[in-house]
């Protein structure tokens, strides 16, 4: 039988592995303006808020989603894969706290489900 923190661990791991995989993607998405020739610096205006969303929505940092929103708009810094940063950040910098906030989510989240089940 699986323990409870073998259980949140293995959640961890798994929401750590979907978070670098969007994070990959958002670098990508705001890198793939320089493969239409002269759209480049030109559709970063648009891809911005865009990326700046996506980096919210995954790491829930507005701190990150403002650095991201910048990175998009300097031009030449698109090669900065600003979501991946954030993402080591989080998760290798500040691994315990980020642990400690998901293992406090999971926990609340689950005894909804239990609750609800009664």
């Amino acid at each position: 039988m699986i323990n409870n923190s073998d259980t949140i661990s293995q959640s961890f791991s798994e929401k750590k592995r979907k978070d670098l995989m969007a994070s990959l993607a958002i670098d990508a998405l705001g890198m793939a303006t320089y493969l239409v020739p002269a759209l480049g610096e030109t559709a970063d205006v648009i891809i911005a808020p865009i990326i700046s969303i996506l980096i919210y929505a995954v790491h829930r940092t507005t701190l990150g989603a403002i650095a991201g929103f910048l990175e998009e708009l300097i031009p030449f810094t698109d090669i900065i894969p600003s979501a991946t940063i954030i993402w080591f950040y989080r998760y290798y910098l500040k691994s315990d706290s980020t642990f400690n906030d998901f293992v406090e989510k999971y926990r609340k989240k689950n005894s909804i489900k239990i609750k609800s089940q009664n």
